[in-house]
C-alpha cells in the first residue's frame, strides 16, 4: 500500500486520540480520581478509551490499581522483575486466564460497576473497536482502515505496554519509591504523558503526570482545558511537600557526583544514596472517589 502524509496524520489522530481516552478516563479517572467529570464526558472519553482495543474500563483500571498495590512484587500483574519483559509486556494481557476478572473488592468495580454504561463498555468491549474499524473502511476503504485503525492500534497498544516495562528497566528515577519506576521521554510522547511513570508512582492522585512545564504530557493539558471549561473539577494537584523532595534529592544527586569526581576523578558519577527517610512524607491512607454531579 503506497505511503501518503495524509495517512500518517490518520494513524497521529488514531493513536493519540485513543491514547488520550486510555489515559484520561481508564487511568486518571478510573483507577486514581485525579479529578472528577459529568457522566457524558465521562462516556465519551471512555467509549475512546475502549475504542484502542485493551479490553474495558473496569478491567483495565481494575488492573492497574493492583499494578500500583503490588509494583514490581508477587501479585503485580506486569512487573518484568517478577514475570519477565514478554509476559510483562504483553503475555499477561493475551494469554493468561488468571487476569480475566478483576475481584468484587477492587475500588474500581466498587466505585464504578453500578455505572450502567461504563458495565456495559466494559462487557461488550469489542463494540467500540470494531464501530471504529467500519467506519474506517467506509469513509476511505482499506487504506484508512489500515492507517486509521490496524497500526494505529499496535503502535497504541505496545505503547500503553512499553510504560509496564520499558519503565520500569529504562529511564531516569527522580523520586526514590519502593519499585523501579522511571521516567522516559519517548515513552511519555507515545503513551500521552504516561512516560513519567517514576513520577507517577511517587504521587498516584495527580492530574499530570509531567509535574513540571517541559515534561510533555498532552492528558494533562486536556484535563485543563476541561476544567476551563467546566467539563472537569476537582482536579488533583502535585503537592508541595512532593516539588520539595524533587528538590531535596536532585540537590543530594549533584553533591555526592561533586564530592565522588573530588575524591576520585577515575570513580565518575558514583551511585546515588536515597533521601533519608526522615525527609520523605509517606502518602495519606487509600482516598475514596467523589460522587458524580449527574
Amino acid at each position: 500500500m503506497p505511503f501518503a502524509w495524509p495517512l500518517l496524520a490518520l494513524w497521529a489522530v488514531s493513536h493519540f486520540v485513543r491514547a488520550i481516552g486510555l489515559t484520561l478516563a481508564f487511568h486518571r479517572y478510573f483507577a486514581h480520581r485525579a479529578f472528577q467529570m459529568n457522566r457524558g464526558a465521562r462516556f465519551v472519553w471512555a467509549f475512546l478509551g475502549t475504542a484502542a482495543m485493551q479490553k474495558g474500563p473496569l478491567w483495565w483500571a481494575g488492573h492497574h490499581v493492583n499494578h500500583h498495590t503490588y509494583a514490581d512484587r508477587d501479585g503485580d500483574p506486569h512487573s518484568p522483575a517478577v514475570s519477565g519483559v514478554y509476559y510483562a509486556h504483553i503475555g499477561w494481557f493475551l494469554n493468561d486466564a488468571r487476569y480475566d476478572r478483576i475481584e468484587a473488592t477492587n475500588p474500581v468495580i466498587r466505585d464504578f460497576a453500578t455505572a450502567p454504561e461504563i458495565a456495559w463498555l466494559d462487557r461488550w468491549y469489542v463494540v467500540p473497536p470494531l464501530l471504529l474499524a467500519l467506519a474506517m473502511y467506509l469513509l476511505g476503504g482499506l487504506p484508512w482502515l489500515v492507517w486509521g485503525f490496524c497500526v494505529p492500534t499496535v503502535t497504541l497498544a505496545h505503547a500503553t505496554f512499553a510504560i509496564n516495562t520499558v519503565n520500569h528497566m529504562f529511564g531516569s528515577r527522580r523520586f526514590v519509591t519502593p519499585d523501579d519506576s522511571r521516567n522516559n521521554a519517548v515513552t511519555a510522547f507515545f503513551a500521552a504523558g504516561e512516560g513519567w511513570h517514576n513520577n507517577h508512582h511517587r504521587y498516584q492522585r495527580a492530574a499530570r503526570n509531567g509535574f513540571y512545564w517541559w515534561e510533555f504530557d498532552p492528558t494533562w493539558y486536556v484535563i485543563r482545558a476541561m476544567e476551563a471549561i467546566g467539563l472537569a473539577w476537582d482536579v488533583q494537584p502535585v503537592p508541595a511537600r512532593i516539588y520539595a523532595e524533587a528538590r531535596l534529592q536532585s540537590r543530594a544527586e549533584t553533591r555526592r557526583a561533586i564530592i565522588g569526581r573530588a575524591r576520585n576523578p577515575r570513580l565518575g558519577h558514583r551511585p546515588v544514596e536515597p533521601v533519608p527517610e526522615h525527609h520523605r512524607v509517606r502518602e495519606t491512607a487509600r482516598h475514596r472517589a467523589v460522587p458524580d454531579r449527574g
